[in-house]
């Protein structure tokens, strides 16, 4: 009983240790981690709106609203629409900044950034988090795939397996169906946003 007693006590002490190192841990890197993850949205943002020189706005109540708002098809699970800044150039709204969350990929949910001008023309797709399969839905990362969106003026974009004729047309990723429509569909869920913003007035 004694020796069940002790061994008890020493793993009690073990896993307080333990745990209290992890939160130390924690605590000392975490700070670290959110302003990698923040300068990766920055570059990001940059990526797609390389004409900007700053980013800003505050659309929460607008995001908050979203989804009652956006109402289309957006594949089972939908999209959600995380961010979304005004971006400036000389304090002059050049267009917008979306960030979207499609939760319908092979591997999990996706998180897409999409810049958009005020003529409605998409000027850059990047994808901040994918856990698709590696040589297959993976490819969505390729610039390949993704200049496939890019100077185009469409009210939404659709998949086709068959070639691409038309502008709203988007080739499949080869055997990678599935994450090819749920980039799509946060594609065509961050042009249907921007309809928010350019009719809720946010504009310059």
């Amino acid at each position: 009983m004694k020796r069940i007693i002790k061994d008890t006590c020493i793993l009690f002490i073990i896993t307080i240790v333990s745990g209290c190192l992890l939160g130390f841990v924690y605590n000392s890197t975490k700070d670290k981690i959110a302003a990698k993850q923040e300068e990766t949205k920055i570059l990001a943002y940059k990526q797609v709106m390389s004409e900007a020189d700053d980013f800003k706005a505050d659309y929460s109540k607008l995001i908050q609203q979203s989804p009652k708002l956006l109402t289309k098809d957006y594949g089972k699970n939908g999209i959600e629409i995380t961010n979304a800044l005004g971006a400036y150039k000389d304090n002059k709204l050049q267009g917008y900044v979306i960030q979207v969350t499609d939760k319908d990929g092979f591997g999990g949910e996706i998180e897409l950034i999409i810049g958009i001008d005020l003529n409605k023309q998409i000027k850059g797709v990047e994808i901040l988090s994918i856990n698709e399969t590696v040589g297959l839905g993976m490819n969505a990362k390729n610039e390949s795939f993704r200049l496939q969106y890019l100077n185009k003026k469409v009210d939404s974009f659709v998949i086709t397996k068959t070639g691409k004729e038309k502008d709203n047309e988007i080739d499949s990723l080869s055997s990678a169906t599935i994450t090819s429509k749920a980039v799509t569909n946060g594609v065509n869920g961050a042009l249907d946003f921007y309809d928010l913003l350019k009719g809720d007035g946010q504009r310059e």
